[in-house]
């Protein structure tokens, strides 16, 4: 029984081992299956802030320090020009010039309201001649007309009398007291006496309609002429209208001047002394020059790290890199923290690592990989990763930090 008892136990032990180094197997086979990463890390865009001007630098201490988040615009510090700069010097002399043509035409505008200021009122003072002597025509007319009325009235009381003369002397002449000559005599008196009422009559009518022609403005006989006040009313206006638009052109000339001197002093300013802004908004990843330290045009100030533009630089063995696909999944774990893992897909892949340098600015690779000091060839592919469904890290984004990658198999893939 012992014997038996031994046999079985040994066979149920042997076939557990069996099952284990299967399972093991299968596992190894798997993970050997699949493709790794070399070494790997989280990549990320790098902006350089550059001095714009040379000068003497003056940093935001409270703000510009590692690993700080700086928003977009934020002002990082200011560049005081401290060497001879020939744009300032030929700003200054165009500065210059443009206010001395702001002043000159200043005064010519301020010229030119004075006169329009003085035609105005000279121009109010003989319209109200004008307007006197309007009235003083209408009063004359009227007199004339009261004159004519009573030439009327003399000459129809004339006409009556003579009238009656007339017919007494012709009854006369009729009874043979009078002679008939002198009758005659008296009928052509009263005749005459009518023509003078008629002709009273048509001077008073011509009166009237001259006395409408002058409320209108016109006049009935002879060229029109116009009276001294009118004549220099219509010329000072004439003389306004010009005057008017010499103002508005120079008004235009001080705009497009002022216009021109708002840029040409802003200009003067940014040359002389130039705010330091953020371009955008991301985590200080390097300080390249200190505060009071005289900086070079074009020289670096700081250099952001841009989060919101990370991937995932993988190293490959150069002889996997035909076994990837654009598009292909994979799978990666932060170093030394399993619990940290994201989803990406394969976006690049690069051959010639170490030996072809690509003119990017982004975190630096490992200097191994640099120095060619890997034991294998290795190819580069970028990652795209989904960030927003994990945490994120205070960290420079965790930006430098090392992660492993795994490659996980296409549904189609022979591997």
């Amino acid at each position: 029984m012992k014997l038996i008892k031994t046999a079985s136990g040994k066979i149920i032990i042997s076939i557990l081992v069996l099952s284990c180094l299967a399972i093991i197997g299968v596992r190894l086979r798997r993970n050997f299956s699949q493709i790794r990463s070399v070494q790997a890390f989280v990549n990320g865009e790098i902006i350089f802030v550059r001095a714009s001007i040379p000068g003497e630098l003056k940093l935001n201490s409270e703000k510009i320090k590692l690993s700080n988040q700086l928003e977009k615009g934020t002002q990082i510090g200011t560049i005081k020009s401290t060497v001879e700069n020939p744009r300032v010097s030929v700003l200054k002399v165009d500065k210059q010039q443009l206010e001395t043509r702001l002043q000159d035409v200043q005064q010519q505008i301020s010229g030119v309201k004075q006169q329009i200021q003085n035609r105005t009122e000279l121009m109010n003072l003989f319209k109200q001649q004008t307007v006197t002597q309007k009235t003083l025509q209408f009063n004359y007319a009227d007199q004339q007309i009261k004159q004519y009325e009573g030439e009327i009235a003399r000459a129809r009381a004339k006409e009556k009398v003579a009238l009656a003369d007339a017919q007494r002397f012709a009854s006369l002449a009729q009874e043979g007291a009078e002679t008939i000559s002198k009758a005659d005599n008296q009928i052509a008196e009263a005749q005459q006496a009518s023509a003078v009422v008629k002709e009273a009559q048509s001077k008073i009518m011509q009166a009237k309609l001259n006395l409408k022609a002058t409320k209108a403005g016109v006049q009935l006989e002879g060229t029109r002429t116009l009276s001294y006040p009118e004549t220099r009313v219509l010329e000072l206006n004439v003389e306004l209208v010009d005057l008017k638009q010499q103002q508005k052109n120079l008004e235009k000339q001080i705009q497009s001047i002022q216009s021109q001197l708002s840029i040409t002093s802003k200009e003067l300013q940014v040359q002389q002394n130039v705010l330091v802004l953020a371009p955008t908004t991301g985590v200080i990843w390097s300080i390249d020059s200190q505060s009071q330290e005289i900086v070079e045009a074009n020289k670096s100030i700081i250099q952001l790290l841009n989060c919101q533009n990370l991937w995932i630089e993988a190293f490959i063995n150069e002889a996997d890199a035909n076994k990837l696909v654009v598009g292909q999944e994979a799978q990666i774990n932060l170093n030394n923290s399993n619990n940290v893992e994201w989803k990406g897909r394969v976006e690049t892949i690069r051959a010639g690592t170490g030996r072809v340098e690509v003119g990017q600015y982004v975190v630096e690779p490992p200097p191994e990989i640099a120095r060619r000091q890997l034991s294998v060839r290795v190819a580069a592919v970028r990652i795209k990763v989904d960030w927003q469904k994990t945490s994120r890290f205070n960290d420079f984004c965790l930006a430098g930090r090392s992660v492993n990658v795994r490659f996980l198999k296409l549904k189609s893939s022979p591997f």
